[in-house]
């Protein structure tokens, strides 16, 4: 575009100079000549010095004034170079209105004698270039506004899927350190309460065997002990079991609140209830393991601490926010509360992803977990 504007400038200084060259008298060639090589020269100095282009353009108009007021003919067009030059630099709506009236004081000078008809059409002309140059600038800045906007929409894309490939990894490495939690813990059961249980079978089993002849009924009632110790055992193991097994459905959801609530009651004989208000909408996995580990921490703890026989877990989405409040009816402390453990697990998590812990002694002791609902 800049390449064919320069070009439309020296077309717009040697058409005319060749065209009015018939009014010129035949004593004057040589200065004519060198006036014209002199416009020539003007208009490529502009693009040779940048720094002084204001400069060089004012002296044009004056230049250019002066020759079309001489030498007549056509000439007043050399002006309209001058103006496309003016408007190639995108100046502003103030300073873009100073080159029209400035460039037009000149126009009217350089074509000072002609007829009113003339002066007055080459006026309208000369307004009508200036206000569709002027537009073709404000055309050529929303198109690099839109490309602008265009370029910082696709970094912004690109960043957001950064993030969201970030927390998908984030979401499977809380997933997978929950395994890992899990698995021990599950570990630790059967080595500690069903080894624990098998060996002491063992020995109740040696036991009975020196017994059958010595005392045939205490025989017996070790036996049957065995047999009681035995049962426990099995119902350990299938509970075990059930916790290591994929169940379908249930494994795809194995960090739904309202499954550990079901699950809480049956394994703790306590009464749990649990509601959900606001706007339900899908969490994250991230945000669902976290509400569910602070959960099932909350509830353990209300039983182990409190010897609560009746907890309320409640879920509440916000606009951005998602809290989780789980309260029972233990006793409440009468000491400053101390983190223990479980509950700095619980901040760790929380933490992870900017959320905050909060707790309550009122007519209740209440825990509520408050994290923000990414994307929200």
């Amino acid at each position: 575009m800049k390449k064919q504007l320069n070009q439309i400038r020296s077309l717009l200084v040697a058409i005319p100079s060749i065209i009015s060259i018939v009014h010129v008298e035949a004593g004057l060639y040589a200065h004519y000549t060198a006036s014209v090589l002199l416009a020539l020269l003007l208009t490529k100095t502009g693009s040779m010095y940048p720094k002084y282009r204001i400069l060089l353009l004012v002296l044009e108009l004056i230049a250019f004034s002066w020759f079309s007021y001489s030498y007549g003919g056509v000439l007043f067009l050399l002006l309209f170079s001058t103006l496309i030059a003016s408007f190639q630099q995108r100046p502003t709506r103030m300073v873009s209105t100073a080159w029209t009236f400035a460039g037009l004081a000149a126009l009217l000078t350089g074509m000072y004698g002609r007829e009113p008809e003339i002066i007055f059409a080459v006026a309208v002309l000369w307004i009508t270039t200036a206000a569709a140059l002027y537009a073709s600038n404000e055309f050529e800045n929303k198109h690099h506004q839109i490309e602008d906007l265009y370029g910082a929409l696709a970094a912004s894309h690109a960043e957001l899927d950064s993030a969201r490939r970030r927390m998908q990894d984030y979401a499977l490495q809380v997933e997978y350190q929950a395994q890992i939690e899990e698995r021990n813990r599950i570990a630790k059961d059967i080595h500690d309460d069903l080894g624990h249980r098998l060996i002491r079978v063992k020995m109740m089993s040696e036991a009975a065997l020196h017994l059958f002849d010595a005392d045939t009924a205490r025989a017996r009632s070790t036996v049957e002990q065995m047999r009681d110790q035995l049962q426990d055992s099995m119902e350990l193991m299938r509970r075990t079991v059930r916790r290591l097994a994929s169940d379908g459905e249930k494994d795809v959801r194995q960090y739904a609140l309202d499954r550990l609530v079901e699950e809480s009651a049956s394994a703790l004989g306590i009464s749990v209830s649990f509601r959900v208000t606001g706007h339900p909408r899908p969490l994250y996995p991230s945000i669902e393991l976290i509400l569910f580990k602070n959960a099932q921490e909350a509830i353990t703890n209300a039983v182990r601490h409190g010897n609560a026989t009746s907890v309320s877990v409640t879920l509440n989405f916000l606009t951005a926010y998602v809290a989780l409040t789980v309260s029972n009816n233990g006793s409440l402390p009468d000491e400053p509360i101390e983190a223990g453990l479980g509950m700095k697990g619980m901040r760790e998590r929380i933490a992870l992803i900017g959320g905050q812990m909060d707790w309550q002694k009122a007519d209740q002791f209440s825990i509520t977990t408050t994290l923000p609902l990414l994307g929200g």
